[in-house]
């Protein structure tokens, strides 16, 4: 293999993982378990912090941590990924500031912040690349009351945690207008 061909191969192979670890947080962001899921290989693993196990347990798991939450946003930032074409693995750290709101216990609307790395090694089987183990580590967190969390007119598109999100449904055909009768 010539070592433009090499490059192009690495290329194509950073991206491809790139696009999967985004695909992750889009799906949290979303709550599309099925996308959360199709991340992972069957028999991959997630170390959470707060859960430990196969990455199904941890899809599962999803569905009722981020039921507390009335938004999650997370914010990717710097990834740097190591590929060994030869043996089909990578290994990828990408920083991230993941944002959580919710409701506390005394009615507050309440932001809950962590600054963290997703630490993942992937395995490419023919050409598709997928976590095999996801590690999460933690650099920061803070919780603080929700200053100031309104200020939306009502005609602002607003994320939701569905898939009818705007994501999912823009470029959709529409269905046109009855005519009108007269």
């Amino acid at each position: 293999m010539s070592d433009a061909s090499r490059d192009l191969e690495l290329l194509m192979a950073e991206r491809a993982i790139k696009r999967v670890i985004l695909a992750y947080s889009r799906a949290v962001d979303r709550y599309d378990f099925d996308a959360l899921a199709d991340c992972y290989w069957p028999e991959g693993t997630d170390d959470h912090g707060s859960f430990k196990g196969s990455a199904a347990d941890f899809v599962e798991w999803n569905q009722g941590a981020l039921a507390r939450f009335d938004m999650t946003n997370h914010f990717l930032g710097n990834m740097l990924v190591d590929i060994d074409l030869d043996a089909g693995r990578a290994r990828a750290e990408t920083y991230a500031v993941a944002y959580h709101r919710f409701t506390d216990e005394t009615g507050q609307l309440t932001d809950m912040t962590a600054g963290l790395r997703y630490v993942d090694v992937f395995e490419r089987r023919g050409a598709e690349w997928r976590i095999l183990e996801r590690v999460i580590a933690y650099s920061w967190r803070r919780t603080d009351p929700a200053v100031g969390a309104s200020g939306f007119a009502e005609s602002y598109v607003r994320g939701i945690r569905s898939l009818d999100d705007i994501v999912y449904t823009i470029g959709r055909p529409r269905l046109a207008a009855a005519p009108e009768r007269s």
